[in-house]
């Protein structure tokens, strides 16, 4: 390279800041503009094409101006297919337009590639080049980022639907509203074109089926051998089965004649087989490995709902039985939880409970170790009903043997997940807050597995706030660590720990929500725990009347004195 040909100081200085600019923008939807925006201000060119990879090929994310020679198989093209394969940067001059390709690399790996045009040929000289090159190891990462913050947007959110979806799914017991509920979550995951539940049917060694959607002209089978189809395969190996080409298939059942993929996903609870999902596309190769990670969780969730609704079906026909065997359950269930609330001499404290049904899925407990320490947890486990009951009791017992072994609430909650996911049923969990006050040091710690966020009245301040602390729930995941907070206690300070119950209150209209809730404290956080505590459940009654019975009302009030 010629002394012209080489970077100024001041060109090298240039590329810093862009890519500093660059490098802070983690939005998908923002992070090719702002590429492109940086690139003008170091490389004049006419048009610009950003290639990111993808499992099939390559696809055109972001464009700039009107490219011509890029965008011609024939020349752009055929340089972007010589760029990929041999992984280095190319400049090719085709009639008047200069193009340079160059692949944008993280590691070893080859996430996209970005395209030049321009009229000139000076503009893609050495120096050009160079300057592309130093900054395209910057541009790949930024890439990568985004990528990764996307993912991991997507997937806080599939893991805050799949908390919601357990929750309602085990709320219904009808098995038919269930499976046509399953049917509407399925849906928000994957977008299919057609879907089929099947449940197994021991007896006739058959699958039967529940729910379709979207079947087009020719009813489905409506039962199916075991040893028939793919979803037989599925039911028989407990295994999902891809196909991305039915007609390659020789186990496919031809129903649809449109149909070209499919995906079948087994509903496994603890080691069995209760049915399938059967969904199918009239494209090729329409679902991936990426569905199946996805749908795993959910599958499980739903074998767990099934079995419970085919459990209460069989339960209802035995109601007299029923009703007696469940008053005796929730006399055991009451017993589990504390008589009165403790009252220290820095303390006093209030528990409250109204449950739904019979069983609740709620829970609250206190861990009185000491005149200055005082522990407590309030837990919602998904779902309702015996299920969610048993897994309450589990849960509030796992919590309980931990907690008087004096460790931290994170690392209470880490040791009762890493329990709970070995020992508990698929498809429950519970999202549950622990906190450890400690009067000789004048702070409280609390740990969180997702329960709606705890409120702090500050006496100081006159004011209460939310105490914002996220959280996996409980038995959901293994390994997870959670976070801490400590807090300064001060003498007139309370604290609310509460289920979501309390916050999604209905009126009809509207749910109560927190705001209504931290106001309500606000106004009355001079009366004691008890006092406080009836004129939340009053004020909740008045708001949602006969709505109150859709969920389980669980909080517990500790107010330092």
């Amino acid at each position: 390279m010629t002394e012209k040909d080489e970077l100024t100081e001041s060109e090298v200085a240039q590329i810093l800041p862009a890519m500093a600019q660059i490098d802070s923008v983690l939005d998908p939807e923002a992070l090719f503009p702002a590429m492109a925006k940086q690139l003008r201000s170091l490389v004049k060119y006419e048009a610009l094409l950003i290639y990111v990879a993808q499992d099939d090929g390559f696809r055109v994310a972001f464009g700039e101006g009107e490219p011509k020679a890029l965008s011609d198989p024939k020349t752009g093209g055929a340089q972007l297919v010589e760029t990929t394969q041999k992984r280095e940067a190319f400049v090719r001059a085709h009639d008047s337009i200069h193009v340079l390709t160059q692949p944008l690399m993280y590691g070893d790996r080859l996430v996209g590639v970005l395209g030049l045009e321009a009229n000139q040929s000076r503009t893609f000289g050495r120096r050009g080049v160079s300057l592309v090159g130093m900054i395209a190891g910057n541009l790949a990462t930024a890439i990568e980022n985004a990528n990764l913050h996307r993912e991991a947007r997507w997937y806080a959110g599939l893991l805050a639907m799949l908390h919601e979806a357990g929750k309602e799914m085990g709320s219904i017991l009808d098995l038919t509203a269930l499976c046509d509920h399953v049917a509407e979550v399925v849906h928000r995951v994957v977008d299919y074109e057609m879907f089929a539940i099947f449940l197994v049917d021991e007896k006739a060694d058959e699958l039967v089926l529940k729910t379709a959607r979207q079947m087009a002209s020719i009813a489905p089978r409506r039962r199916i051998a075991l040893s028939e189809g793919l979803t037989g395969a599925a039911a028989r190996s407990k295994e999902p089965v891809i196909v991305g080409d039915v007609r390659d298939d020789p186990r496919y059942i031809a129903v649809e004649p449109e149909v070209r993929s499919e995906l079948v996903m087994p509903l496994v609870n603890k080691g069995r087989v209760v049915g399938v999902f059967d969904l199918e596309s009239r494209e090729l190769n329409r679902f991936t490995h990426e569905h199946i990670k996805v749908l795993t969780p959910l599958a499980s969730q739903v074998a767990v709902a099934i079995e419970n609704a085919r459990l209460y079906e069989e339960i209802s026909r035995r109601e007299t039985r029923y009703r007696k065997e469940l008053a005796i359950a929730r006399r055991i269930q009451e017993g589990l939880f504390p008589e009165e609330s403790p009252k220290g001499e820095r303390w006093e404290a209030s528990a409250h409970f109204i449950p739904a049904r019979e069983l609740a899925g709620d829970l609250f407990d206190f861990y009185h170790v000491d005149e200055n320490h005082l522990g407590l947890s309030v837990g919602d486990v998904a779902g309702k009903g015996i299920p969610a009951a048993l897994f309450g009791a589990f849960t509030s017992g796992t919590i309980r043997g931990r907690a008087f072994q004096g460790a931290a609430p994170s690392r209470v909650l880490f040791r009762a997940n890493r329990t709970l996911i070995r020992r508990a049923g698929e498809g429950l969990y519970c999202a549950l807050t622990y906190a450890h006050f400690d009067f000789e040091k004048n702070e409280v710690r609390i740990a969180s597995s997702g329960l709606p966020y705890a409120i702090h009245f500050k006496a100081a301040e006159k004011k209460a706030s939310l105490i914002v602390l996220p959280g996996v729930p409980l038995g959901l995941f293994d390994n997870v660590e959670y976070d801490e907070l400590a807090i300064p206690l001060e003498p007139g300070d309370v604290f609310v720990f509460h289920s979501d119950g309390v916050t999604e209150a209905w009126n009809g209209t509207e749910e109560f929500g927190s705001m209504r809730l931290t106001d309500l404290i606000t106004e009355h956080a001079s009366k004691s725990p008890r006092e406080l505590g009836r004129e939340i459940e009053r004020t909740l009654r008045d708001w949602a009347k006969q709505h109150l019975a859709n969920d389980d009302v669980t909080f517990v009030i500790v107010r330092v004195t």
